[in-house]
């Protein structure tokens, strides 16, 4: 017996689309990395004021000089490598590029805790 139904075809998939999509997305992830590495950068550092209250013998963890240099140095350096790897990020196709987008505000969130918890102690 010869089946006399025609052969349906195959559903085509958007190939174009999905990249499109998922640069986009890449870009618009990259671009709100690289703010918030910008307002670390700038504004994290000020942290260091936290030390004006500093009087002589203060046992505060902010009034020791090396602890005002971390909280000063941690959020530039953490914006830096958080910059480098939203550029990454934003211009590779692979699964490292996601990596890099998904590790740069985790690098910056751990220097936002650790300067507030510098400053705070």
């Amino acid at each position: 017996m010869i089946n006399d139904e025609a052969p349906t075809a195959l559903p085509v998939r958007d190939e174009a689309q999905s990249v499109r999509g998922s640069v986009v997305g890449r870009i618009f992830i990259g671009l709100a990395v690289l703010a918030f590495a910008g307002v670390t950068g700038l504004f994290a550092p000020l942290l260091v004021m936290a030390s004006d209250s500093c009087n002589e013998g203060d046992a505060r963890m902010i009034c020791s000089a090396g602890a005002q240099q971390i909280v000063g140095g941690l959020p530039v350096a953490a914006a830096f490598v958080a910059a480098l790897l939203a550029v990454v990020g934003m211009g590779s196709r692979s699964a490292a590029g996601w990596g890099c987008l998904v590790a740069a505000p985790c690098v910056l969130v751990v220097s936002w805790v650790v300067s507030l918890g510098i400053a705070g102690a």
